[in-house]
């Protein structure tokens, strides 16, 4: 934990552009047909290049699987495209890349809709922050 903690700080400290921003997100994996929750969070390293982490989980299912995903994001407009590894916590499976856009619905909102898609999963869902600490600007 004490390493996450400074890696965190030294991330915030360092970079003249540093957002950071925490999320929640409903979701649904039209490919297998499983309902999803999930929490995520970002980091604004320049304008338009975040870093991203999310957990996922299948509260709704028997076996409460889950999956946490990194990814790297670029900002068009209101338009994100999203690339990254997923993980899921299932030993017998390793990460596996995937892709994915979110579309800002309103302009002066932050919720969004997003299409993430790998090998094993389509999702589509909504997503809001929750939590948002920037820089303040002169």
């Amino acid at each position: 934990m004490k390493n996450i903690l400074i890696l965190l700080f030294t991330f915030i400290s360092l970079n003249m552009y540093s957002q950071v921003e925490m999320g929640f997100a409903v979701a649904h994996d039209v490919e297998n047909d499983i309902s999803k929750l999930g929490l995520g969070t970002s980091y604004k390293l320049f304008p338009k290049v975040s870093l991203g982490l999310g957990v996922m989980i299948t509260p709704f299912e028997i076996d409460n699987d889950y999956e946490i995903m990194y990814n790297v994001k670029y900002n068009l407009g209101r338009l994100n495209v999203v690339g990254g590894f997923m993980k899921e916590m299932n030993p017998k499976m390793d990460s596996e890349p995937y892709f994915g856009i979110d579309y800002k619905l309103f302009k002066n909102r932050k919720l969004k809709v997003f299409y993430n898609q790998s090998d094993m999963m389509k999702t589509i869902g909504i997503k809001t922050p929750i939590l948002e600490f920037s820089k303040k600007r002169d």
